[in-house]
């Protein structure tokens, strides 16, 4: 069965992809150990070497997930002494330290891609 050009249409889709809004510098803690830094995750005081993001400023891989800092920020962190390795039994020796989400942008909050839901506060 042929059909007419006219019958058929092409769709205009958006691919709106997830934004949400983060503070560097507000308290982080590790998921795993516990461990609490109260002025943000100190690889963030490092450009980073894996996405090309400044200091202070998220990383920004293209894939999402810039919650977490990319694992070559948490190196150069480990080996400027701002970082020590996580204390938990894990595979890569990495804290879990997550930067809260924001489901609306602040004054002071930065954007980031990512698929996570916005942090739920207890």
């Amino acid at each position: 069965m042929a059909y007419a050009a006219s019958s058929i249409r092409s769709r205009s889709v958006t691919v709106r992809r997830p934004t949400r809004w983060i503070c560097t510098s507000e308290p982080v803690q590790c998921h795993r150990c516990g461990m609490e830094w109260e002025n943000g995750d100190p690889a963030l005081t490092l450009p980073c070497a894996g996405c090309g993001a400044d200091a202070g400023e998220p990383c920004q891989r293209r894939a999402g997930g810039n919650e977490t800092v990319c694992i070559k920020r948490d190196r150069a962190a480990e080996a400027a002494g701002l970082l020590r390795p996580c204390e938990r039994l894990t595979w890569d020796g990495r804290h879990t330290k997550p930067l809260r989400l924001s489901g609306t942008p602040l004054p002071h909050m930065l954007p980031v891609l990512t698929g996570a839901p916005v942090s739920r506060v207890l």
